[in-house]
């Protein structure tokens, strides 16, 4: 009996001796495995060459600075050549409709992820009143993006032909059609720019995440809609920016105040109407 129990002890302790063992034995295999996939998350981030970022503010400015410069300047070149006349024949207006709405779109998805590629003081206004950018970062927006249409302009005009400016007095001015008064003419002009605000706000909104078109499509084709509607009657403008370049160098500024107070209105009221009755956490999505 006593042998019985000293064999059974035995056993017991071979038993508790062969799962410590084994406890053991996984233990140090995960260790092994612990320390291989940190030596692999190592080496992995080694392979990784740390790109040199600032974070200074000047930095950050510099850079929407340039963006919407460039940004703005292409889109002057772009949406007046499309309305060039070459000829004698009247530019259709599905030309320059589509014109700007492709030039919107195209350079939205080239400059979108740098600056959001706003190319418009309206927007600019837009992205201040929900509190996305401040004071500051909006005069640099508005400031790159009228120097922008300055320049985009001045140039294309000073490399176009002398015959065929002949052909194209007062070229790619936003003007008001002679069949309205200049009230009716800003009411126009406040109507389709709130158009665009809200489209904005649409993108913003985090309802729309999945959503899987294109931003720079919607804001392609809310542009060239716009324009087939109510280009023949104000020059569609919506944007500040896009009327001050031509008014400037053809010193021409005949009813310009309706294409700065116009979208500009909206672009500081229409936030505030889609925050107040659609969306209150509108400020949490980037448009990017």
């Amino acid at each position: 009996m006593a042998c019985e129990q000293s064999n059974s002890g035995e056993a017991s302790g071979n038993m508790w001796l062969f799962i410590s063992r084994l406890l053991r034995s996984n233990s140090l295999n995960d260790q092994g495995q612990d320390m291989e996939a940190s030596q692999v998350e190592r080496g992995r981030k080694a392979s990784i060459v740390p790109q040199k970022k600032s974070k200074t503010y000047l930095y950050r400015y510099c850079q929407i600075f340039l963006a919407e410069f460039i940004a703005t300047a292409f889109l002057m070149v772009m949406v007046c050549l499309g309305c060039l006349k070459l000829n004698s024949d009247t530019i259709p207006p599905l030309q320059s409709s589509l014109a700007s709405g492709f030039a919107v779109a195209t350079l939205v998805q080239m400059f979108g992820h740098i600056s959001d590629c706003h190319m418009n003081p309206a927007v600019t206004a837009l992205f201040f009143s929900l509190g996305k950018i401040d004071i500051i970062t909006s005069m640099i927006y508005v400031f790159a993006e009228l120097t922008g249409s300055t320049a985009g302009y001045g140039i294309l005009w000073a490399l176009t032909p002398t015959d065929i400016k002949d052909l194209n007095p007062g070229h790619c001015e936003t003007v008001v059609h002679s069949s309205l008064n200049s009230m009716t003419a800003a009411a126009i002009e406040l109507i389709i720019s709130s158009m665009l605000m809200f489209m904005i706000c649409a993108c913003l909104d985090q309802r729309n995440t999945h959503k899987q078109d294109s931003v720079p499509i919607k804001f392609g084709l809310t542009i060239a809609t716009v324009g087939l509607c109510a280009g023949n009657l104000t020059g569609a403008s919506m944007n500040p920016a896009r009327s001050f370049g031509p008014a400037l160098w053809h010193t021409q500024w005949a009813n310009h105040w309706i294409y700065w107070v116009s979208p500009i209105i909206a672009g500081f009221f229409i936030p505030k109407v889609y925050q107040y009755f659609f969306q209150k956490d509108l400020t949490v999505k980037s448009i990017n």
